[in-house]
């Protein structure tokens, strides 16, 4: 079939407005991003308690590890932890040559204690250890957000970042005096404080403490808070729009 040339110019012309429809099609939208933050106080209070002890004799690095870990368990208690809710995070039993090119031993055994956070038992914490003249104890303290509270925090950021990018969008479409007709494409980028992570916080209520009335200095956990943490979401939300 040999086509006319008045009907090629006719259906290269069609096909050429097609192609200048569809690109027009294709740019007939605005990009607007949202964003909102807020700072959330950390609910789970975390410790790692470390003992070590170091001995020429193998044996007597144990015995003395052993006995100063039930003093600080036996300490713990007294406020109401139990062996439910103090966890071993290492035990471990090693030797090295001092200077004198002489064998000793270092006996370590690590303990976690994870919980609701609350000021006034971490302040306990630290003063019952101190109180039960630990020698070789090393305290290591921090606070994170639990992986529930992280997630109601988000639920209300996405919905403020949405509201956020919608009023861009408005802002930008009347300025240009043109109409958002639809939403084609939503994207979301979130940066998870616990990377998946399930914390679960163990619930219990600690006893009354009766102590004598000696001085007894607090920590500044006694009067003051942890520092929050604070958390972002971003949207981008790609809209529809007719002249």
């Amino acid at each position: 079939m040999v086509l006319s040339p008045k009907l090629f110019v006719s259906i290269s012309f069609a096909l050429l407005s097609l192609t200048a429809y569809t690109q027009e099609k294709n740019t007939n939208e605005i990009i607007a991003e949202g964003g909102s933050k807020i700072k959330v106080s950390p609910d789970v209070a975390m410790f790692t308690l470390t003992v070590k002890k170091t001995d020429t004799v193998e044996k007597r690095a144990i015995e003395n590890l052993n006995a100063e870990v039930f003093n600080l368990t036996k300490a713990l208690y007294q406020i109401g932890f139990t062996s439910t809710t103090i966890k071993i995070a290492d035990y471990d039993v090693s030797s090295a040559l001092d200077d004198n090119n002489k064998k000793k031993y270092t006996a370590s055994n690590a303990l976690n204690l994870e919980f609701g956070l609350d000021t006034k038992l971490i302040n306990e914490v630290y003063k019952v250890i101190q109180e039960t003249k630990l020698n070789d104890v090393d305290i290591s303290f921090d606070t994170r957000v639990s992986d529930s509270l992280e997630k109601r925090a988000r639920l209300i950021l996405v919905q403020q970042a949405i509201a956020d990018a919608k009023s861009n969008a408005d802002n930008i479409s009347h300025a240009l005096n043109v109409r958002i007709i639809g939403v084609k494409r939503v994207m979301k980028y979130t940066s998870s404080l616990l990377d998946d992570e399930k914390v679960e916080i163990v619930q219990f209520t600690p006893p009354k403490i009766v102590r004598d009335t000696e001085l007894r200095y607090n920590t500044s956990f006694n009067k003051l808070q942890v520092e929050g943490v604070e958390l972002e979401e971003r949207i981008t939300i790609i809209y529809e729009i007719s002249g």
